[in-house]
């Protein structure tokens, strides 16, 4: 990854259920742990994975990811 983002990935712990969407839709950026928490694998996202990025923040049943 470079050291220019060009998009940043929050996640609000109080609303993330860790249903996986996020992982199945773009899992080269999310992975559900084995505790079962929601990691982000790049909190700044190049701009090649920011549509990505978009994407599972759409599939999020509880809205708990913003991509800014």
């Amino acid at each position: 990854m470079t050291s220019l983002a060009a998009a940043r990935i929050t996640v609000d712990e109080s609303l993330c259920a860790s249903t996986g969407m996020s992982e199945s839709v773009a899992p080269h950026l999310f992975e559900v742990g084995d505790d079962g928490a929601l990691v982000v694998l790049q909190p700044d996202v190049p701009a090649d994975l920011v549509e990505d990025a978009r994407a599972a923040a759409r599939s999020c049943p509880t809205r708990a990811l913003a991509v800014s």
